[in-house]
């Protein structure tokens, strides 16, 4: 094999001027930085204040508005907990125009169910009204109907929603 000369002169001259780049190219890098960061803060805003922490705004409040004394009355079924079994709860909400007097009425068989729950209520100021019952457990499986008046300004309006009855096992 054959022996590598290295010559002490090449190696000394080789570092050396590794050891100049890198001195140069620190130098422009730390000169690059300084230069920039003069230039930014020539540019920024005199007089800006550092941002105070923004609180949250409070929560807007809906208010409900009550409805015109020439407004049709209208009603509609939101929610029916259907099916139920006999013995369980059951529930529904209607929307329609705010303070209008609503009645429900529950039959099963042509017989009217008299739970308290089923009694008149007034809808509230966004116009929900909402019952809740329990179904006799002598209620025979089928669909039955729920009926609710709502009357407002001498204008009434009626929606019916089938309430479903089944054996659960």
């Amino acid at each position: 094999m054959a022996a590598v000369r290295i010559d002490k002169a090449w190696l000394l001259k080789s570092v050396r001027n590794i050891a100049i780049s890198v001195a140069v190219l620190l130098v422009v890098v730390v000169g690059s930085g300084i230069a920039y960061t003069w230039y930014v803060g020539q540019n920024a805003a005199v007089d800006s204040p550092i941002a105070a922490p923004m609180e949250p705004a409070p929560p807007k409040v809906i208010k409900p508005t009550k409805p015109a004394a020439d407004a049709k009355q209208s009603a509609a079924v939101q929610m029916l907990t259907s099916p139920v079994a006999p013995g369980e709860n059951a529930s529904i909400m209607v929307k329609t125009n705010a303070e209008s007097d609503c009645t429900i009425s529950v039959k099963y068989n042509e017989i009217a169910s008299t739970d308290s729950g089923l009694k008149p209520k007034k809808a509230d100021d966004f116009g929900i009204v909402s019952w809740a019952w329990t179904v006799e457990p002598t209620v025979p499986v089928g669909k039955w109907p729920v009926d609710v008046i709502c009357a407002f300004n001498e204008q009434s309006a009626m929606v019916r929603g089938d309430l479903v009855v089944e054996n659960k096992k």
